[in-house]
């Protein structure tokens, strides 16, 4: 934290033993190792209190989030059938829309136009065509 090396705390040991004397060096020793204990519990409940209020406001925004899309789901939901009502009331009883399960409507089917060629026959990989009559075979 404070970039203090082993040579810089040499230093300042040999100064304190100096200053303070052998018998009070001890005692000195603990009470500072008391406080910067006392520190660190100190700066690590504050970062977890910090943490916990960054989280909380978090899912706050998220709940937040989730009210709206929520709302704009129920509104489109109102808005879609309003106009599948309105549509129906619009178009004539025999070309009435398909409504499904969740409130949308499909287009009535449309009938495929018929073709007047028969669809060419699929060859597979033996060679033999696909979807043609067969003759019966003769005992």
């Amino acid at each position: 934290m404070f970039d203090i090396g082993f040579s810089e705390l040499v230093v300042i040991g040999l100064i304190a033993l100096i200053v303070l004397g052998p018998k009070r060096l001890p005692e000195v020793a603990r009470t500072a190792g008391r406080w910067m204990g006392q520190l660190r519990r100190f700066i690590s409940e504050v970062k977890s209190d910090l943490d916990r209020e960054i989280h909380n406001e978090n899912l706050t925004e998220l709940r937040k989030l989730k009210q709206e899309l929520s709302d704009t789901r129920q509104l489109m939901h109102n808005t879609s059938g309003d106009l599948i009502q309105g549509f129906t009331e619009v178009t004539p009883a025999s070309s009435t829309p398909t409504i499904h399960s969740d409130g949308l409507s499909a287009p009535a089917p449309v009938p495929a136009a018929k073709s007047r060629r028969a669809p060419a026959a699929k060859k597979s990989r033996s060679g033999k065509k696909h979807g043609t009559a067969r003759k019966p075979r003769r005992r």
